[in-house]
């Protein structure tokens, strides 16, 4: 199981300086396409701060929805069970910065379009530029809580999440995860393969 570490920084973090987390295991070899792919995160005690980036020239972004499938283009995903007991959100975007995002125990028990005005609410910033695309965005942990009594972004705080990066209809279609997930074909709802994530 790989661990990830999430920093803790006053005022606007340095990406440059925290840690990268690669998403590059391959585990359907059907699907063999490789780039540069990374999740980082870092927290102030109130907020949790994740900028999602991959190394994609070409990247496919047709949707702009709050409840499209995302995950047919382009996609960078964050999911994180917070209690680790089962229930997890998925946040999912592209690159126009277009967010699915859920919470429940599975693809077909999730709880979806959880936040109207999600792109303020998350503060969801796309990028672009040198062949990479991504997207930076913000948990309260006050909204984490909300699903999830009890939570807060203490110091020693162990949960599980996975980052992922797929394709479904891109010109290459394409599964990267970062802690590796042992199922036939592709499936991200799978929270027993959640690697763990430790706050500093």
């Amino acid at each position: 199981m790989r661990t990830y570490t999430i920093t803790r920084v006053d005022g606007s973090p340095d990406w440059n300086s925290i840690e990268k987390a690669p998403i590059d295991n391959k585990p359907w070899k059907e699907f063999p396409l490789s780039m540069e792919v990374f999740a980082q995160a870092c927290h102030n005690g109130g907020v949790l701060q994740a900028r999602l980036t991959a190394g994609e020239k070409d990247p496919l972004a047709r949707f702009s929805g709050d409840t499209d499938m995302v995950c047919l283009d382009s996609c960078l995903e964050f999911f994180f069970s917070p209690m680790a007991d089962g229930r997890y959100f998925n946040f999912e975007f592209n690159p126009k910065g277009a967010l699915y995002l859920g919470f429940g125990t599975g693809r077909d028990f999730t709880a979806r379009l959880l936040v109207k005005n999600y792109r303020d609410f998350f503060s969801v910033k796309p990028f672009a530029g040198g062949g990479f695309w991504g997207v930076e965005f913000t948990v309260p942990a006050v909204f984490i809580a909300l699903y999830c009594p009890g939570f807060t972004l203490e110091k020693g705080r162990v949960f599980t999440a996975n980052f992922y990066k797929c394709g479904d209809e891109t010109k290459t279609p394409h599964y990267l995860v970062w802690n590796p997930v042992d199922t036939e074909k592709p499936d991200y709802h799978r929270p027993e393969y959640f690697g763990k994530i430790i706050l500093e």
